[in-house]
């Protein structure tokens, strides 16, 4: 073969790489290290999805010099509505399918078809650096007002929602006066929730089962007293974290009429009330913390004092509750960490301590709350060992009281509530599943806050100390914290149903760890200026 034939063939190789590299980059715009021009990005659309998928922030770009539209990539665009997609270079046309649609989109054209019927975008299609570019408008007009997907574009926040997610707190808007500045969170239900102020210039409110659109609350702008606010979701719960002015003396938080007249939701109101910024601004101005404002017709209000602490061993008598597979029994190893417990708070905080139970013998549960509101108890912990199904589970978890929000914690209260049965040889068993009437009482009880802080105190602390897995707070109906009149929470320390920690849990050594978490908890608890209505 001659070097002329070698050359030739080279270059028509060299050719087809060419098409073939046109081709790709047209419809996978992503891979590229640069999509376009870099003053061509000017924003980015944040995409949450229903489905579970982490949000994203997808780079959309100003193509045409004069009109203020935005483009997205037709990789990204195919990518977070999982589209199938086919490019036809010859025609210049893009075919993308979108659920049970397929639409075709032509460059340097406004026209859309739709299931062959066609409709015209404002801007048309592009063809940027070797990229398909597609209008925003897409998405706003067509997409947003499919039946086919449930698509929510907030074109103010540039925040997409793909899917229809179950928000229960839906939206945030800011109104300022005279006096302050109220931030208003629409709710659909009536949740409980934590607020605290422990670091100057920033307001932490927790949502027990809140679940919110993060991307959407966050891009949400301050006003007044409020400079910005940062969502986070959590498995389970909702954190708002509100950055305010130095001029913010003081905060109440409380729950307002309806949201709105046809919903039946809720409206949380938090709202700042201004202060006076000294001429000349102390040292330590911006140290200084706000102070709580408490609604004037709740009563009279004291601060908490943990001079009494109320400690109950789980179990006992013929309710062995948790069995390891080695014979281990819970009752025993509740009794044993508990009378630890006890020697370490006298120990090193001062207090007085009595046990629920000093034997292996049945204390029914609503006696157990009896002997700590007679003994007018500051505080009242429960002291359990945990099970599972499966041994590799393991962790441990703080439990307040308040309605369970999933399987799990639902499960975990009606192994504990069983106790009843030995206290009611007759009982049917399904009835122990009739305790929604906690709910009520969980309504009543002016200590739910404290309780769920405490809770977040001792899970904190054991976190510092033992090497096992934090499975954090959880809420869920136990009887023996009913009717509590103290701020009340249930340790579950370990699984006795995993090998491993059912070693851990005959160990002193560990044991003790798990004492001096819940101690310190105790001590950092009663030092925080917590007000609670007086009796």
């Amino acid at each position: 073969m001659d070097n002329k034939n070698i050359s030739n063939r080279y270059k028509m190789l060299f050719a087809g790489i060419l098409v073939v590299a046109a081709v790709f980059l047209a419809v996978h715009p992503c891979r590229a290290q640069i999509i376009a021009k870099e003053n061509e990005e000017v924003k980015t659309l944040g995409v949450v999805f229903a489905d579970g998928r982490k949000t994203e922030d997808i780079s959309l770009f100003k193509i045409e010099s004069d009109s203020d539209e935005l483009f997205i990539s037709a990789y990204d665009l195919a990518r977070i509505f999982k589209a199938t997609k086919y490019w036809k270079p010859g025609r210049k046309r893009l075919v993308v399918k979108i659920a049970a649609k397929k639409y075709i989109f032509t460059l340097d054209t406004r026209v859309v078809m739709i299931e062959n019927q066609p409709v015209l975008l404002r801007m048309p299609v592009r063809y940027s650096d070797g990229f398909v570019m597609i209008p925003l408008e897409f998405i706003r007009d067509i997409l947003a007002k499919s039946r086919v997907e449930k698509v929510d574009f907030d074109e103010k926040r540039l925040v997409l929602t793909i899917g229809a997610p179950s928000y229960n707190v839906t939206g945030i808007i800011f109104d300022e006066s005279i006096e302050g500045t109220r931030a208003v969170l629409t709710l659909t239900d009536e949740l409980l929730y934590h607020v605290d102020n422990e670091i100057p210039g920033l307001l932490r409110l927790k949502i027990y089962g809140g679940k919110l659109n993060t991307l959407k609350i966050s891009a949400t702008e301050g006003k007044g007293l409020f400079k910005r606010v940062r969502a986070e979701q959590t498995e389970y719960d909702s954190y708002l974290f509100f950055e305010v002015e130095q001029s913010a003396s003081s905060f109440r938080v409380e729950f307002m009429g309806p949201a709105d007249e046809d919903s039946g939701g809720r409206k949380l109101v938090i709202f700042l009330e201004k202060g006076e910024l000294p001429e000349i601004p102390d040292a330590d101005f911006a140290g200084r913390k706000m102070v709580e404002i408490l609604q004037a017709s709740a009563g009279e209000y004291r601060k908490i004092e943990v001079k009494r602490i109320i400690i109950d061993p789980g179990h006992g008598g013929p309710d062995y509750g948790r069995i390891s597979e080695s014979g281990v029994e819970e009752k025993q190893v509740n009794l044993e960490i508990s009378e630890m417990l006890k020697r370490m708070l006298i120990e090193r905080l001062g207090v007085e301590v009595v046990l629920t139970r000093r034997t292996d013998k049945l204390v029914p549960l609503d006696q157990r709350g009896e002997i700590a509101n007679v003994q007018n108890g500051d505080i009242f912990i429960s002291i359990h060992c945990n099970g599972w199904f499966k041994p590799e589970a393991g962790g441990f978890e703080t439990f307040f009281l308040a309605p369970a929000r999933n399987e799990e914690e639902s499960h975990q209260a009606a192994h504990e509530n069983s106790s009843i049965r030995f206290e009611n040889p007759g009982l049917d068993p399904e009835k122990l599943d009739e305790l929604n009437f906690i709910l009520w009482d969980m309504v009543q009880n002016e200590f739910i806050n404290e309780s769920s802080k405490l809770a977040e105190l001792i899970q904190k602390s054991l976190d510092d100390r033992v090497s096992i897995r934090n499975r954090g707070v959880r809420q869920a109906g136990f009887r023996v914290l009913r009717g509590l009149k103290m701020p009340a929470v249930l340790v579950e320390v370990a699984f006795l149903s995993n090998p491993r920690e059912e070693k851990l849990l005959l160990d002193n050594r560990f044991r003790k760890k798990v004492c001096e978490g819940i101690v310190e908890a105790v001590r950092r608890f009663r030092e925080k200026d917590m007000i609670v209505e007086g009796r």
